[in-house]
């Protein structure tokens, strides 16, 4: 048990190592794993990006439906903090 621990803590150790050191030396941009990583080693909580499609499959929503739907996609986006 403390070793199947202590090898999923080097497992992140070393994905942290990695995202880190793309982030620093990196012509690519960093995976979104990897920023989820770095936020969650940090405290903070996972930063969800809306796929473009989807948020257009939203927004044909707040057509059909009315401004009551993006009344609550804002409402929505205060309590998430976007």
């Amino acid at each position: 048990m403390v070793d199947e621990l202590s090898q999923l803590m080097l497992e992140h150790e070393e994905f942290l190592e990695k995202a880190l050191d793309d982030m620093e030396f990196s012509n690519e941009f960093m995976t979104q794993e990897q920023v989820d990583c770095i936020r969650q080693a940090c405290g903070k909580p996972r930063n969800s990006h809306v796929n473009p499609l989807l948020r257009d499959v939203i927004n044909d929503f707040a057509n059909v439906f009315g401004s009551d739907f993006k009344k609550f996609d804002e409402e929505t986006k205060k309590m998430f903090g976007k």
